[in-house]
């Protein structure tokens, strides 16, 4: 799988990296849900995307993921799961 760069809604790029079997289910795993006024709501949303960002994009640090808005950290978890999609 190549290597696949990606421009967010609000302009910053970001390049999708190939993760492996093990690192796509441990943030698959990760996700934890919760029962609230009788509706399901994931109750480590940030921490999962952040896990998500570090294990699919090439060359992040803090700098980057502190720089992106809620809106970028959901588009481009979509697009990591996406791109690494197993067939899912």
């Amino acid at each position: 799988m190549a290597k696949k760069t990606i421009t967010l809604k609000s302009g910053k790029k970001a390049t999708l990296k190939e993760m492996s079997v093990d690192e796509f289910d441990h943030c698959m795993d990760a996700v934890k849900f919760d029962t609230k006024d009788g509706e399901m709501v994931i109750r480590n949303q940030f921490s999962l995307s952040t896990k998500w960002i570090r294990k699919g994009v090439k060359g992040i640090d803090d700098k980057f993921i502190k720089s992106l808005s809620i809106e970028d950290r959901a588009e481009l978890q979509i697009a990591i799961q996406e791109y690494n999609g197993l067939g899912e």
